[in-house]
């Protein structure tokens, strides 16, 4: 969420299996929304992470929010978050494209055990 769709980052160049094998089964379904946060970060003339930041404040009254200290600009998009309020009809513009996705990673290899996420999947009915 923190860069326009198809943005090629040092990240996204190291991690070969998010890409490919992970975001990449997904990528038409959070493609929307990731525009959606990009046309409003240019409307509020801010950052794509300062948007998101923005929407989890609608959220929760105290999110825990990572950031590593050797990059300042994760602060300052926090910083600037705080001082933004999203209109209903950026919040819903944000979440209304939103789908759930299936389980992926380590989720998805314990979904047999007895004690697991199943009930949460996706019906493939509704895909």
């Amino acid at each position: 969420m923190a860069h326009p769709f198809g943005t090629q980052t040092i990240r996204r160049k190291q991690d070969l299996f998010s890409e490919k094998d992970k975001y990449g089964k997904i990528v038409n379904i959070d493609r929307p929304i990731i525009d959606e946060v990009e046309k409003i970060a240019r409307n509020h003339n801010t950052s794509m992470a300062t948007i998101a930041l923005a929407w989890i404040k609608t959220k929760v009254t105290a999110p825990i929010v990572g950031a590593r200290a050797t990059k300042a600009h994760h602060l300052d998009a926090l910083e600037e978050a705080i001082k933004i309020n999203l209109s209903k009809e950026e919040v819903h513009a944000l979440e209304a494209p939103y789908k759930a996705h299936d389980l992926e990673g380590v989720m998805a290899d314990n979904r047999n055990r007895e004690h697991n996420w199943t009930q949460y999947l996706i019906n493939d009915s509704e895909k």
